[in-house]
């Protein structure tokens, strides 16, 4: 982002607006509900109900928001606010995605399309990944608006179709038919969610993630010789690629301490969620760590998951072929041919091939941002105690394409999770406080005040 002396000093607290809190978690309550009864499961993704549903309220509040079709129903959305004196300036953009992943309804204790509200909590696919934080960056927006605020730069509100298919409809698809959406001074996005709990410790935590892994998605695919299951050989497809499988889960995953993991952990052990005295520099500490923490391995090594897995058409037919979906998360700076080539390595075997499906090259990102420092002073100012967490984020988003363009992108959702609500994140009986979506949208608010400048 250009020229500080146009930003709020970080040793300033904002002027307080006259918001009514109480109504306006309430009015987050109602919209999101609404958002998560709109079914934009992808595949297919359907992402024009909630397009059509965004520019309701937008258009309600006097903006006149535009469409970006890629066609078949996969429409993204934008409205802007003009600053007060944004010549010199580039937009501040808020950035979120309609679509969502699919559900496994029988594992759900909820009707994961209800939206339904039960003790405090919404219940629905697409409260955390990620509706709730396209609503709060929705009010965040409107509450400008509503209150009258003034700042520099403009503020762009995007949110965008086919995220979670890799964006072929969605920000690739903008960024090939829409170059101008990429003109920005900075992102504001998903990638990191603030913790009250983590690694079994009480704290505030908030994770930012300036940088992320990279996707990696693969097809495995034995071949093998057809027969009666009565009659077993050995060049069965099934086998070999439980072979295959066998060969990858034994990988002894090694090990890397990069600089934005290096200041995670750092942030852990200076607020008690790791101990005082643990060595993490040590590359055996840090292994023993790993092996202790999904969340600790994800950030210090390649990951690959099996994520669906298929062959065979009768049980008493030995298949002649059989095929796997692996999901490969890259650290920054890895080589991904490289990558590749230790897999073929590992798998041994002239009869199964990979096919990829997906790649992004991992990229580098600057972990010290103007906007972390926004989003550290509004932590500072609007919280009690609340401690910053510069991280990388295990997934994937749709910043990388502005962060291949130069813009500085962050991940930045500011509510308090547990280490058990973050799994409904892809997984079963996702769901957001109410208390979560105001200081959501509280903090989305100071932060963007900050970021967006002093007329």
């Amino acid at each position: 982002m250009a020229d500080q002396s146009n930003y709020t000093s970080p040793d300033e607290r904002l002027p307080a607006l006259p918001i009514d809190w109480d109504e306006l978690e309430n009015e987050a309550t109602t919209l999101l509900q609404r958002y998560l009864r709109i079914d934009t499961t992808n595949p297919p993704g359907g992402e024009e109900a909630g397009v059509e549903f965004l520019a309701a309220i937008l258009r309600a509040e006097g903006f006149e928001p535009t469409y970006y079709d890629a066609g078949d129903g996969r429409v993204s959305i934008s409205a802007r606010r003009p600053g007060t004196n944004s010549a010199g300036t580039k937009p501040l953009v808020l950035l979120s995605h309609i679509d969502v992943v699919p559900v496994e309804r029988d594992y759900w204790s909820v009707d994961p399309y209800a939206g339904l509200l039960k003790d405090g909590v919404l219940w629905g696919r697409g409260a955390l990944d990620m509706k709730g934080m396209g609503i709060m960056e929705l009010l965040t927006f409107l509450l400008l608006a509503r209150q009258k605020v003034e700042h520099r730069r403009d503020i762009l509100f995007l949110a965008v179709a086919d995220e979670e298919e890799a964006s072929q409809f969605g920000m690739d698809w903008l960024a090939d038919h829409h170059p101008e959406l990429l003109v920005a001074d900075g992102v504001i996005n998903e990638g990191a969610f603030g913790f009250g709990e983590l690694l079994g410790k009480r704290g505030l935590i908030f994770g930012v993630a300036p940088t992320e892994k990279a996707p990696l998605w693969l097809r495995l695919t034995a071949k093998g010789r057809p027969g009666h299951g009565s009659i077993p050989h050995g060049d069965n497809a099934a086998l070999r690629l439980i072979q295959a499988l066998g060969r990858i889960a034994d990988i002894e995953t090694s090990v890397v301490l990069r600089p934005e993991t290096e200041i995670t952990l750092q942030t852990l052990v200076d607020n008690g969620m790791l101990p005082a005295d643990l060595d993490f520099r040590d590359p055996q500490a840090l292994k023993g760590l790993a092996a202790a923490s999904d969340l600790v391995r994800a950030l210090v090594s390649n990951t690959v998951s099996l994520t669906t897995l298929g062959g065979g058409k009768k049980r008493n037919v030995i298949p002649a072929e059989a095929s796997a979906t692996l999901d490969c998360r890259l650290l920054p700076a890895q080589d991904v041919d490289h990558y590749l080539d230790d897999l073929r390595s590992i798998i041994d075997d002239e009869k199964v091939e990979i096919e990829v499906s997906y790649r992004c090259p991992p990229l580098v990102s600057e972990v010290r941002t103007e906007l972390l420092d926004h989003v550290e002073a509004t932590i500072r100012h609007e919280t009690n105690g609340g401690v910053v967490m510069p991280m990388i984020s295990p997934g994937f988003t749709d910043s990388r394409i502005y962060r291949k363009h130069g813009v500085p992108a962050i991940g930045y959702t500011p509510v308090l999770l547990t280490t058990e609500s973050v799994g409904g994140v892809h997984g079963h009986d996702e769901r957001i406080s109410t208390e979560n979506l105001r200081l959501g949208t509280q903090l989305l608010l100071d932060t963007v005040r900050r970021a967006a400048g002093v007329p």
